[in-house]
């Protein structure tokens, strides 16, 4: 790995916090076989990366609990959020400890309403749109780990919407 002097260093970290990202939820874990494993986490990097079949490439750090979910069910739930959503973006930033529970009207997590589909994957159910893909394919890094995702399920809101993105928060995120 190559040094950087810290002007460098500076000025690469600017320019990567200026690239477009959205921010979304992931989920991890099947209700329906261990409940404790469900689990929901806000990322910013996911993309298409390919059309045939639909695979999805989302990134997770290292350690995240969601990670270790998704690896051990082969699948992950991805909801896309309303840019008005600022602030549920930030419930799913660390881990939630207490998991899925039951609300005052249905199962929730960190205190948003969440909808467990049919394969037992969480999503939140205020989300804008949401998809569902099975794993096909991983690559690691030092921090990271890259998971594709072959697109199984989705949905959206009838209303139009427009993505929660970086930009539309004081958080940023790289470098």
């Amino acid at each position: 790995m190559t040094e950087m002097r810290d002007d460098d260093d500076r000025r690469t970290r600017r320019v990567l916090w200026s690239l477009p990202t959205g921010l979304y939820i992931v989920g991890g874990g099947d209700v329906r076989v261990t409940p404790s494993s469900a689990n929901l986490m806000t990322v910013n990097l996911v993309m298409q990366v390919a059309t045939a079949p639909r695979v999805i490439a989302v990134s997770f750090e290292v350690a995240s609990r969601t990670l270790q979910a998704v690896r051990e069910f082969h699948q992950l739930s991805l909801s896309v959020l309303h840019r008005s959503d600022r602030a549920v973006v930030r419930r799913f930033v660390k881990p939630v400890l207490d998991g899925l529970v039951e609300g005052s009207s249905g199962p929730e997590m960190a205190g948003e309403p969440v909808i467990v589909g049919s394969t037992g994957l969480p999503r939140l159910s205020g989300a804008a749109a949401w998809l569902e893909g099975n794993v096909v394919g991983e690559t690691s890094f030092e921090s990271h780990v890259v998971v594709f995702a072959e697109i199984s399920a989705s949905g959206e809101s009838e209303e139009p919407y427009e993505v929660l993105r970086m930009e539309d928060t004081r958080m940023n995120y790289g470098g």
